[in-house]
């Protein structure tokens, strides 16, 4: 993982904890979703692992397991030009779980 990588699974921590813990529904068999939004690295231009996104989503994506759900699929849609700069990447992710 990149130098960031501590301050990006405390990042996720927070945000499970504070916002994706709470809006968890109950365990009953059902699939739900739940959305997180995200941004990319900072200037993120060369091909390659984004670890930020990597380590805040998979951060997440593990808490949710260590509830006891099972996670059933997981999509993602991009829109550039997001930020105060405009040169960020920002990230919707669907998360379906049960």
């Amino acid at each position: 993982m990149g130098f960031f990588s501590k301050g990006q699974q405390e990042s996720a921590k927070t945000v499970f904890e504070k916002e994706v813990k709470p809006s968890l529904q109950p365990k009953n068999g059902k699939v739900h979703v739940i959305m997180i939004n995200s941004f990319s690295k900072w200037i993120n231009q060369i091909f390659g692992c984004d670890d930020k996104y990597t380590t805040q989503i998979d951060s997440i994506l593990t808490a949710i397991q260590n509830e006891g759900y099972e996670i059933v699929d997981v999509k993602l849609n991009s829109i550039q030009n997001q930020g105060i700069t405009g040169s960020m990447e920002g990230f919707h992710t669907l998360i379906l779980y049960k």
